[in-house]
């Protein structure tokens, strides 16, 4: 956090009025502006200024006490004393500063909070590690976008975000235009939407087939499908690039995730799930697809985070049925979970931990030649920010090159982020499925 100068000098330095701050006009003024508002340094990183406007008005309106800057892979979510913003005399207009890598792509967004889940208060009672994430969970939940940034929102597990792209982050394929209001939502005639019920798993849910193709093609499974659909503008973007030539015509199965109980259940590592959508879910696909004379030729299964770990392991040990697999910062430290809820306290506790591979994760077994990788096709990304996650995508890809994989592994500057996965999601479509153009 750069929050050393006052906010007179940031507006100066950001080529902003100063007159009349925080009143109608000036805020008036700002909205013209495109926020946040960046600077290039010349060390490699953007100075970023974030300035909120309180709707509730100043600090003798508002139950707002305190506001923090959640930035995705930059603000610590396990901490008591997270970046916030500062609040201009006493007035509505909050603001922070931030030193940001120049090729950052992340969403962030604001969250207020009241006096009484001020974690200096809240943590009196109980400062443990679960007292702190369960605080987190509460407060993440009161997220809110950026009103001054013009950029579609970001849909996340928590709420609406606003993205940040700074001007060195890669050119991601499609989604510019997207995001500049150029392409369409697909008209749900489009789709093809029916029940799958899975008599293995003891549910129902409502999958979606969106083909850009018109005969033969490889079926793409998309898990946390529900996140993938037309309203994420990701069916138009996979549409404008076939268009385009740059991804080959696809069939694509979107397989929502039920709830997060139920997500977890299936998602990690599941052989029953698995079995569910090889035996009953890819025949009912065929069947309709061959009712508007198309077919498949092969499938990849494509996840991120928790699914990232589920398509892994679904190349890995249905190997007749899934080639190729897109993994998105895959959840590698699975099954030992105590990695991921207190990973301070497993570092003291584990100061080996980075060289150790979880017990039964599915690097180990492929190490211990349980289950075999060898020919499988694994395009594998995991954001720099995600800094212990990073490590075991890492372990995972050493073991899983050493024993045949064709993987290609890329780090991408951004962290646990949709808005990081959704062009990680097309390039390893491209890298899987490259056109035939």
């Amino acid at each position: 956090m750069n929050n050393a100068l006052p906010l007179d000098s940031l507006l100066t330095y950001f080529d902003l009025s100063k007159n009349a701050i925080g009143s109608s006009q000036w805020w008036s003024n700002l909205a013209e502006c495109e926020a946040p508002f960046i600077k290039v340094q010349h060390n490699g990183t953007c100075r970023v200024f974030f300035i909120w406007q309180d709707p509730e008005g100043d600090k003798y309106s508002s139950t707002t006490s305190s506001v923090i800057l959640n930035v995705n892979g930059l603000t610590n979510h396990n901490t008591w004393q997270p970046n916030c913003l500062n609040r201009y005399n006493d007035s509505a207009l909050w603001f922070a500063c931030l030193d940001i890598n120049d090729k950052w792509r992340g969403s962030y967004s604001f969250i207020p909070i009241q006096a009484n889940q001020s974690p200096q208060l809240v943590k009196q009672d109980d400062e443990s590690r679960e007292a702190q994430r369960c605080w987190w969970l509460k407060v993440v939940k009161q997220q809110v976008q950026d009103p001054l940034n013009n950029g579609p929102a970001i849909v996340s597990a928590w709420g609406l975000s606003s993205p940040l792209h700074l001007p060195n982050a890669p050119r991601e394929l499609g989604w510019h235009e997207w995001d500049q209001g150029k392409l369409a939502n697909m008209p749900i005639a489009e789709h093809i939407n029916f029940t799958w019920f899975a008599q293995q798993l003891d549910n129902q849910r409502q999958c979606t087939v969106f083909s850009t193709a018109t005969g033969k093609a490889p079926l793409v499974i998309l898990l946390d499908g529900e996140k993938w659909g037309a309203d994420s503008g990701m069916l138009s973007v996979l549409q404008y690039l076939t268009n385009i030539n740059k991804l080959t015509p696809a069939h694509y199965l979107l397989i929502p995730s039920i709830d997060s109980k139920t997500r977890w259940q299936e998602l990690s590592c599941s052989e029953l799930f698995w079995q569910a959508v090889t035996e009953q879910l890819l025949p009912q696909v065929t069947d309709r697809l061959l009712q508007s004379e198309k077919s498949i030729t092969e499938v990849i299964v494509a996840g991120q985070s928790l699914g990232g770990l589920s398509a892994l392991y679904a190349g890995i040990h249905f190997p007749t049925y899934f080639t190729k697999v897109i993994s998105l910062s895959g959840s590698f430290w699975w099954p030992e979970i105590e990695r991921m809820q207190d990973p301070d306290a497993y570092k003291l506790e584990h100061p080996e931990w980075s060289k150790k591979l979880p017990k039964n994760s599915l690097a180990d077994r492929v190490s211990n030649n349980e289950v075999s990788v060898a020919g499988l096709h694994i395009y594998q990304t995991v954001g720099n920010a995600e800094t212990q996650l990073s490590v075991y995508n890492d372990l995972h890809y050493e073991i899983f090159k050493q024993h045949g994989a064709n993987i290609t592994y890329e780090k991408v500057d951004g962290g646990h982020d949709w808005l990081s996965w959704r062009s990680s999601l097309i390039n390893g479509l491209i890298s899987l499925l490259p056109s035939q153009v």
